[in-house]
């Protein structure tokens, strides 16, 4: 919880309560642990520094937006005890002079009015922030979040997931005869439940990137001549017409084009979410009907060739390429390879040539209409997606029920946004984000903020949280690491910061005692890096375990004595990870040790619980 003005009003709430004569409208204990809550929002996301900083209007935008943004709320009825919280609290600081009566009578009528929607708010997907989004999807796929070595084992998996998709190309991604408005594309392609966070420019500038698209335009054209002047169907690109005709902007009446049942339909869209749904529609056409067109004027050639869904197929890939992109070699290798899956061998090589002979390569072809669209760019060998292909692709996925987070402006970034796309992103996407991030703040307030952010995380987050502080310069970041020494979850990490950043400063004076690493750092350091695998390690596999590996700083430690600091850690999973040793660690006799501590570990937890 933030500051000493929260855990001051905290306390003076919970003997308030316990003595005053008014009725209250929650449990003092549920209040308090809601109010609990809600003040680590406060200082961060409010800018409020003390309770008593409160006032009307900022409620609706704790209670609407930064609650559902920032707390993982599974069950609705899980924030019954809220609002009362709030009311309550609105007494204690009226009662205890630290807000007037009429700030008090105020922000209760502005409970009143968010009430009916807070609930609502806090469930609806689109008002929850990545981390939010990720223990929601944990929590579909049956996952204990109350069991971090669980988590960290999903987060593993989601990114294995991504990274296999992406490396397999079109033949992994299990392309198929299939329509963009029929494909559920998390389950035909075998995306991760949660994909790595887009930036995409607000509605007005994504409608004004739609009226631009010069194949719009081109479409607009078309509809136009064919209703002023006879139009012959040999003159229209066939590329062109054949998207037309399945728009039904045009009709081919023998060997001249009439106008279509929606001829009209391009005519005002010049704005707004018109505009856009137009390119959406548009863009759909395209991936289906390209290769189509193209294998239409030649039907012969490549005539087994399998090119059904494949312009999908490649939009997914690209999205899965993220701003780094993917190159055009590559994209058509990967359509190469699934176009002749089912040719016979003897014959794939042929046919393919064929194909390519009579219309081009297909990814070309495709790459080419996207681009005219405004939905690809290409540079330099390299395709991209543009805003707008990212636009309508996130919106499918998340038709899906994948969940693609927004990510703000690198100036509006938090922490968690940082660390979600150091962990989902590629390394080009977190390096230039991260620089922007870090220029919007000094590098000790950087640090502060990814570190408070790690020690409230589970091991796997943590650690990725902390390499990102470790990016940092180090002799700015250095008072913030020092601060961590306070943090038990952070302690083990500041020390290899603060060595690694003396010996930057001076390679033959040694450290000072107060960072030199102790047995009970090793251990905190080792259940952070083995919880991940607790739930995962299959049953006959083994794990080599060397404390010569592990020391830190040339710390020398038994293997009894490093177990024996586990089992007394208060971490929640150094029990689970002395379990693990003790079945899966390959030296016996180190197993009988991870053994004998995890029994004690289990006493002292039943011992405590009771």
């Amino acid at each position: 919880m933030a500051g000493d003005a929260f855990e001051e009003t905290l306390a003076g709430f919970r003997r308030w309560a316990g003595a005053t004569d008014r009725e209250l409208s929650g449990d003092p204990e549920e209040d308090a642990s809601e109010l609990s809550t809600v003040f680590g929002l406060m200082p961060d996301y409010l800018g409020i520094d003390a309770p008593s900083g409160l006032n009307a209007g900022c409620l609706s935008e704790l209670l609407l937006d930064v609650y559902p943004r920032k707390v993982t709320v599974l069950d609705r009825k899980d924030v019954a005890c809220t609002i009362p919280a709030l009311r309550d609290l609105t007494s204690y600081l009226a009662d205890t002079a630290a807000i007037t009566a009429g700030t008090a009578r105020a922000m209760d009528r502005e409970l009143d009015e968010i009430e009916p929607d807070f609930a609502d708010a806090v469930m609806d997907p689109a008002r929850w922030g990545p981390a939010t989004a990720i223990m929601h999807a944990m929590h579909r796929d049956g996952v204990d979040i109350s069991d971090s070595a669980s988590v960290d084992a999903w987060i593993a998996q989601q990114n294995a997931g991504m990274a296999a998709g992406h490396a397999g190309g079109f033949a992994a991604l299990q392309a198929d005869s299939l329509t963009w408005d029929g494909v559920d594309l998390k389950e035909a392609f075998g995306i991760p439940d949660v994909v790595a966070p887009v930036r995409l420019p607000d509605g007005e500038e994504l409608a004004a990137l739609a009226v631009a698209a010069p194949l719009l335009a081109d479409l607009r054209g078309l509809a136009r001549d064919v209703r002023e002047a006879t139009v012959r169907a040999a003159t229209v690109d066939p590329l062109l017409l054949a998207l037309a005709v399945e728009c039904e902007l045009v009709e081919r009446d023998g060997d001249t084009l009439v106008p279509g049942d929606n001829v009209e339909r391009l005519d005002n869209v010049t704005e707004g979410a018109a505009a856009l749904d137009a390119w959406d529609y548009a863009f759909g056409q395209v991936l289906d009907t390209t290769l189509e067109a193209a294998d239409e004027t030649e039907p012969l050639a490549g005539e087994d060739l399998d090119l059904a869904g494949h312009g999908i197929a490649l939009v997914t890939e690209l999205f899965l390429g993220a701003r780094a992109g993917v190159t055009v070699t590559q994209l058509s290798e990967s359509l190469k390879s699934a176009a002749i899956a089912e040719v016979p061998p003897d014959a794939a090589g042929r046919q393919w040539a064929e194909w390519a002979g009579a219309h081009g390569d297909p990814a070309d072809l495709l790459l080419g209409q996207l681009g005219k669209l405004s939905a690809v760019t290409v540079a330099g060998g390299v395709a991209r997606l543009e805003p707008l292909a990212l636009h309508a692709i996130a919106a499918k996925l998340r038709a899906s029920g994948a969940h693609v987070p927004d990510l703000p402006p690198p100036g509006e970034m938090t922490a968690d946004d940082v660390v979600l796309l150091s962990m989902l992103g590629t390394e080009e996407d977190f390096a230039a984000d991260f620089a922007s991030w870090v220029a919007e703040r000094a590098p000790e307030d950087a640090a502060r903020e990814l570190l408070a952010f790690a020690a409230a995380e589970g091991p796997a987050v943590r650690m990725a949280a902390v390499q990102v502080a470790s990016r940092l310069d180090g002799a700015a970041a250095e008072p913030a690491w020092r601060d961590a020494l306070d943090r038990r979850e952070l302690r083990c990490y500041a020390k290899m910061a603060l060595v690694k950043r003396q010996a930057e400063r001076d390679e033959e004076q040694r450290a000072p005692a107060e960072l030199e690493g102790t047995t009970e750092d090793l251990a905190w350091f080792i259940a952070d890096s083995f919880a991940p695998l607790a739930g995962i390690v299959g049953r006959n596999n083994t794990i080599p375990f060397d404390t010569a590996e592990l020391s830190n700083a040339g710390l020398e430690v038994s293997n009894e004595s490093l177990f024996e600091a586990m089992a007394r850690l208060d971490h929640p999973d150094a029990e689970a990870v002395l379990t693990m040793l003790g079945k899966h660690c390959d030296d016996k006799k180190t197993a009988k040790a991870a053994r004998k501590a995890a029994f004690k570990a289990a006493s002292r937890r039943t011992s405590r619980q009771s």
